[in-house]
């Protein structure tokens, strides 16, 4: 996670004094890419992701959504 970081040291004191922390005024920045070059921001923290999948009626799809090791019979592996 990124989170903005104070450009000056009275910026920083004011931040520290009054127990807010620096915001972006326009929280569009983050996501252009014009003038983030000169935007001062720290790592903090994490971020887990969790996927869930759901594979319902995907054979309906055309997908193949069974397990490779279920598509060979069992009498094919036996006799290798």
């Amino acid at each position: 996670m990124f989170v903005p970081e104070s450009t000056s040291k009275l910026q920083k004191f004011t931040s520290w004094f009054t127990g807010r922390r620096p915001e972006f005024t326009d929280p569009k920045v983050v996501a252009r890419g014009e003038g983030r070059e000169v935007t001062r921001v720290r790592s903090q923290g994490f971020v887990t992701i969790s996927f869930n999948v759901v594979t319902k009626d995907m054979k309906k799809l055309g997908y193949d959504v069974s397990p490779s090791d279920m598509q060979t019979p069992l009498w094919c592996l036996l006799q290798k």
